[in-house]
C-alpha cells in the first residue's frame, strides 16, 4: 500500500470525520467511499441518450466554454455566480438589460445601486456585477443563485442544454451541501 499526504477541504474532512469510528479510520472511510465511486462509475448495459451537441453551441465565446475554462472552475460559488452574471452583460448587453425587470415577491434581485437590492429586506447584501453597473443580491445560498442564474438564462434565450450547463458548476453550499456530500453512498456493503 502506498502512503499519500493530500489536502482536504475542511468541510469534506467534517463529513469523513462523522464517519469514523474506533474500528473504522479516516483511511478505511475514504477508501470504502472511492470504491463505492468507482463501482458505481463503471459503464453499465443501460443505454443513455447521448445529449444533443447541436443544442449547445461550441463557439469560442459561448457560455459553455467560459464555464468549462480553468479560470472559472477554480471560483467559488458566488463568484461563479457573478462571473456569469458579467459573462451576461459583456456577450449579451441587450438581453442582460431585462434583469434589471426580474422579481420574485417583494425581494430586489438586480438593481443600479448595492442600497437598491439591500433596501428590499433584512440581512440582504449585494455586490456589482463584474463590468457592469449593475448590483445583484448576493446572500443566497448557490441552491437559490442556481434558480435565478437558469431564470436569467431562460431570460436571454439561452437553450435548456446550455443552461444546464452552467448551472451544474455551481456545488451545492451550507447546509445543503453538508447533507448531500455523500448522496448515493453507504458504509454499509
Amino acid at each position: 500500500m502506498k502512503n499519500l499526504n493530500i489536502n482536504i477541504d475542511d468541510s469534506l474532512f467534517l463529513e469523513i470525520e462523522k464517519r469514523t469510528t474506533p474500528d473504522f479510520d479516516h483511511s478505511d472511510v475514504i477508501q470504502k467511499l472511492l470504491k463505492k465511486a468507482l463501482l458505481s462509475s463503471q459503464p453499465t448495459n443501460h443505454f443513455k441518450p447521448k445529449p444533443d451537441s447541436s443544442a449547445i453551441p461550441s463557439a469560442k465565446n459561448s457560455i459553455v466554454s467560459f464555464v468549462q475554462s480553468p479560470e472559472y472552475k477554480v471560483l467559488s460559488g458566488i463568484n461563479k455566480y457573478l462571473a456569469v452574471l458579467g459573462w451576461l452583460q459583456k456577450f449579451k448587453p441587450n438581453d442582460f438589460e431585462k434583469v434589471e425587470n426580474y422579481r420574485r415577491g417583494n425581494r430586489v434581485y438586480f438593481g443600479k445601486s448595492q442600497r437598491q437590492v439591500e433596501e428590499s429586506g433584512e440581512g440582504i447584501a449585494a455586490k456589482q456585477i463584474p463590468g457592469s453597473n449593475i448590483w445583484t443580491l448576493a446572500t443566497l445560498d448557490n441552491r437559490a443563485k442556481r434558480g435565478l442564474l437558469a431564470d436569467v438564462l431562460q431570460l436571454c434565450n439561452f437553450q435548456s442544454g446550455e443552461i444546464n450547463i452552467v448551472i451544474d458548476t455551481i456545488p451545492d453550499s451550507g447546509r445543503h451541501r453538508r447533507e448531500n456530500i455523500f448522496k448515493g453512498f453507504s458504509l454499509d456493503s
